[in-house]
C-alpha cells in the first residue's frame, strides 16, 4: 500500500506487520504456557507435600494415642503400688505406736534412772550416740540463733493478754531465717493451722517422739516427705497468733508436750545431760531398742 501526500510518498506492507505480531502473540503464548506449567507443578508439588504431612500427622496421633495408653497403664500400676505401700505404712505405723506404748506409760512420770540404767547408757558406743543424735530432736531449729523470746512455761500471752501456760520454746529470728528439722523423721502435716499455729510443720520422728514448727512465712517440704536431720523445712515468719517474726518450737513425746530447752542443749559432749534432766522418757527402753536395730541392720550387711 503506497499513501502519498503533501510531505511525500509512504509504502506499508502488511506481511511485516502481520509477522510482527504474530511474533509477540507466540512468545506471549510461549510465556503463558511455561507459567501454566510451573504453577501446575508448584501446585503438584504442595499436594505431594501436603499428602506427605498428613501421613506423618496421622503417625504422630496414632504414637500419641499409644503412650497415652501407656502412661495410663503406668499410673494404674503406680496407684496399685502406692496402695500397697500405704498399707505397708499403716501396719509400721501401728507397729511404732505399740512399741511406743511399751517403751512408757506418760511423761509426767518422773522416774530416777536407777546405777544399772546410768551405767548401761554410760557404756553406749560412740556409733549408738551419734544414731540417737541423729533421730531424736537434738540441737537448734533456727540458723542462725539469735536466742530465745520466750521460754516452757508459764507467760502473758502477748496476743491473749492473759497469763496462760506456754508449751514450747520461741526463737528470736527475723523473717526469712531458714528452719531445720532436728532428727530424721517423716512430715506429718504441712500447711495452714487455724489454731494459733499458722504456717505449721510436724515432723514424726518416730521413738515416740514429734516436733513442731510454727508461724512460717513459707513451707518448703510437704507430707509424706522423709526429712533428715539439719534438712531446711521452711522460713521464720509470724503468721497466725504471732506479733512478730519468730519460731515458736515444740517437742511432743508419747502425745505429750515436754521442755525442749534440755534437748537443744544435748550433743555429744554433754551426752547423759538430757536422759538426767529429762525423766519422763523411758530413756533405757529406746536405747535397748537402738540396738536391736543396729544389730539387726549389722547382721543384714
Amino acid at each position: 500500500v503506497t499513501i502519498t501526500d503533501l510531505k511525500g510518498m509512504k509504502c506499508y506492507s502488511f506481511d511485516k506487520i502481520i509477522k510482527k505480531y504474530l511474533l509477540i502473540l507466540g512468545i506471549a503464548l510461549l510465556f503463558s504456557i511455561s507459567a501454566l506449567v510451573i504453577v501446575v507443578l508448584v501446585l503438584n508439588h504442595k499436594v505431594k507435600e501436603y499428602s506427605y504431612y498428613r501421613i506423618q500427622n496421622e503417625e504422630l496421633v496414632k504414637k500419641i494415642d499409644e503412650n497415652k495408653k501407656e502412661y495410663l497403664k503406668q499410673i494404674e500400676k503406680t496407684k496399685k503400688e502406692l496402695s500397697a505401700r500405704e498399707l505397708e505404712l499403716e501396719n509400721i505405723t501401728v507397729k511404732v505406736q505399740e512399741i511406743e506404748k511399751l517403751m512408757g506409760e506418760d511423761v509426767d512420770y518422773k522416774k530416777e534412772l536407777t546405777e544399772t540404767e546410768k551405767l548401761d547408757l554410760a557404756k553406749m558406743s560412740v556409733l549408738e550416740r551419734k544414731l540417737l543424735l541423729q533421730v531424736i530432736p537434738s540441737g537448734i531449729p533456727v540458723v542462725p540463733f539469735k536466742g530465745y523470746s520466750s521460754l516452757f512455761g508459764t507467760r502473758e500471752h502477748p496476743v491473749l493478754e492473759k497469763t496462760i501456760y506456754h508449751y514450747g520454746l520461741d526463737f528470736k529470728a527475723t523473717k526469712g531465717t531458714p528452719i531445720i528439722t532436728q532428727a530424721d523423721g517423716v512430715v506429718e502435716f504441712a500447711g495452714y493451722n487455724s489454731g494459733g499455729f499458722g504456717n505449721l510443720v510436724i515432723v514424726d520422728h518416730g521413738y515416740g517422739f514429734k516436733t513442731y514448727y510454727a508461724h512460717m512465712s513459707v513451707i518448703t517440704t510437704k507430707v509424706g516427705d522423709i526429712v533428715r536431720k539439719g534438712k531446711k523445712i521452711g522460713e521464720v515468719g509470724s503468721t497466725g497468733r504471732s506479733t512478730g517474726p519468730h519460731l515458736h518450737y515444740e517437742i511432743h513425746y508419747l502425745g505429750k508436750r515436754v521442755d525442749p530447752m534440755s534437748f537443744t542443749e544435748w550433743n555429744i559432749d554433754n551426752y547423759n545431760s538430757l536422759f538426767e534432766k529429762e525423766k519422763g522418757v523411758k530413756w533405757q527402753s529406746l536405747v535397748e531398742m537402738i540396738r536391736h536395730q543396729m544389730q539387726a541392720f549389722q547382721e543384714k550387711k
